[in-house]
């Protein structure tokens, strides 16, 4: 024992000089080790991803179109999958299946019904029958899909005009649906006012549609970011149609028959000013609803007598 204590004394620089070398080593063992997991991990996922892309030939890229970022085996796969069985259950004809698979949200704002999926989405883009198309991240959820005309399904050539959609995939419970028609999705927005006539609006809620999706006199941005790829809007003119298309007990539109859209617009902005902080943006549109159809019921029956 005094011989090592001596031995320690009189060559301690060469003791602590080794100490940190082996330290150094050790450490640098441990780095090495991790790099060579990382990089079998990137290997196994470069694999995982080619095999997608090898067994599904309409993805185009597993990077995002807008970021450069790229997606993950396992969110590129769910995804596409989703995507590939709108469009097969869409060249099929299968369109109730195709409409299953839109989000409540979707069915809501888009298409209410089955019959209207099939008027204004359907029919336009496979009324010349089948399509072929790719797949492409655009950002985050959101997807491109270029389609063209199957030429060897439908034997036309003037049928391969190419058009395209944003899809973007919503999960649920472990479930997956898709908004389609350039749909992002609904949004809280963190600047809930905007304005419209000088009159200040609050929002609850708003819609958010890719570039495509609206027209430009429509967007108005909420969430502070200029650079959005999306943008958001709060249409007055959809509340005012929705109003006059209100349906009594009886199924009769009588706001239609009495009062001007222009008339109704007055009104929803008053009530808007008026209760904004008090109720929320449904339950005034509601309010407005059936406080113009007594009035106008009343109006019909003075106008009888």
């Amino acid at each position: 024992m005094n011989r090592i204590i001596r031995y320690f004394n009189q060559n301690r620089k060469k003791v602590y000089i080794s100490l940190i070398i082996i330290v150094f080593l050790f450490g640098l063992l441990q780095l090495l080790n991790v790099m060579a997991k990382n990089k079998k991990e990137e290997e196994k996922d470069t694999s995982g991803i080619n095999e997608i892309m090898q067994n599904n030939k309409s993805i185009v890229s597993n990077k995002s179109a807008v970021s450069g970022t790229s997606i993950s085996e396992k969110k590129l796969k769910k995804d596409t999958d989703v995507i590939d069985n709108f469009f097969k259950y869409c060249n099929e004809g299968n369109i109730e299946n195709a409409y299953n698979l839109l989000t409540d949200e979707c069915k809501e704002e888009m298409y209410p019904t089955i019959d209207e999926f099939k008027r204004i989405y359907y029919n336009d883009l496979f009324n010349e029958g089948k399509r072929t198309y790719t797949i492409e991240n655009w950002f985050g959820d959101t997807y491109q899909v270029r389609m063209t005309g199957d030429i060897l399904s439908t034997g036309k050539i003037d049928g391969n005009q190419t058009k395209q959609d944003y899809v973007t995939i919503v999960e649920k419970d472990g479930d997956y649906k898709i908004n389609i028609n350039n749909y992002v999705g609904r949004t809280k927005p963190q600047d809930k006012t905007t304005s419209y006539k000088n009159v200040v609006i609050t929002i609850d809620e708003i819609q958010e549609h890719t570039d495509e999706g609206c027209k430009p006199k429509d967007v108005k941005d909420f969430d502070g970011d200029e650079n959005t790829v999306t943008h958001e809007h709060f249409d007055l003119e959809y509340y005012v149609q929705e109003i006059l298309n209100y349906e009594n007990d009886q199924g009769e539109e009588q706001i239609k028959e009495v009062f001007t859209a222009n008339e109704v617009r007055e009104k929803l902005l008053r009530e808007l000013k008026e209760k904004g902080n008090q109720l929320s943006q449904d339950q005034i549109i509601q309010g407005v609803k059936e406080e113009m159809n007594l009035d106008a019921e009343n109006l019909e029956r003075e106008h009888k007598r």
